[in-house]
């Protein structure tokens, strides 16, 4: 019996790794792809490389497109967004309840962060802001601070991931 529940147990990981990685490729055939704005910083980490941190322009939502309550920091919010005359993709609403997208829209799940009061705007994180790049290439990116578009795939699911960073 002892056998049994080990391979049992044994099994449902392996079953649970394969559905992860089923997950994370199904989304480039399933999941819509994104241009998003953003404004790179340069780090650099001993142990992982250069990559950048992604500042972006979604993450700042204006008060007006903000409907109910204000969220706690931290708190779980969602985030409608629609694809701009330029092609990119800007917010449309937020809110702390799970919003429905209509056709054109794509919802993003995001971490309340914080309400500035004096300029009627709330910040949200979306976990996609660190992003690996080539050995001694992250300088570049951070010398074209105003020009990066950011391709990201939004899964139905909820899931996504970078793709992408284009130097326009």
């Amino acid at each position: 019996m002892k056998r049994f529940a080990f391979y049992i147990i044994v099994a449902a990981q392996v079953l649970f790794l394969v559905g992860m990685s089923v997950a994370y490729y199904a989304m480039d055939a399933f999941g819509e792809t994104i241009q998003l704005k953003t404004a790179p910083i340069d780090p650099r980490d001993l142990f992982y490389g250069d990559y950048v941190i992604l500042n972006y322009e979604i993450e700042t939502i204006d008060a007006g497109k903000w409907s109910g309550a204000v969220p706690e920091y931290g708190e779980i919010v969602y985030v409608l967004l629609e694809e701009g005359e330029n092609g990119l993709y800007q917010v449309a609403a937020a809110s702390q309840e799970k919003l429905d997208p209509a056709a054109g829209q794509v919802r993003l799940k995001g971490k309340y962060q914080w309400h500035n009061d004096g300029r009627s705007e709330h910040m949200v994180t979306y976990g996609i802001n660190r992003y690996h790049v080539e050995e001694n290439t992250g300088e570049q990116y951070e010398q074209q601070r105003d020009d990066i578009i950011v391709e990201v795939v939004v899964a139905p699911w909820g899931q996504k991931k970078i793709v992408n960073l284009k130097i326009d």
